[in-house]
């Protein structure tokens, strides 16, 4: 199954912010979750059902919501990993 990837406003304006050669990484590993959402690499956070995070050139964090039932990807934040708070997801 292919799932849509959707990336909210705040995640995108991080994305566009990423250094080029991270900036290209994340577009690929973005493309990459549409065809399998759960790769080895991934982790899904403590108490937080369907919403993982995956590691991006060492230092930033891609975190995102899996929703099956509506075949949906949804980025949710990309930041560097001392800079991201999961408590406010």
């Amino acid at each position: 199954m292919i799932y849509r990837i959707e990336v909210l406003p705040p995640a995108r304006k991080e994305i566009e912010s990423l250094p080029g050669h991270v900036r290209a990484q994340a577009r690929q590993l973005i493309r990459e979750l549409s065809a399998d959402p759960r790769p080895a690499r991934a982790k899904e956070l403590r108490g937080r059902p369907n919403i993982y995070r995956i590691w991006l050139a060492t230092r930033w964090r891609i975190v995102y919501e899996i929703r099956d039932e509506q075949l949906l990807v949804l980025l949710v934040r990309v930041r560097r990993k001392t800079d991201i708070d999961y408590e406010s997801l």
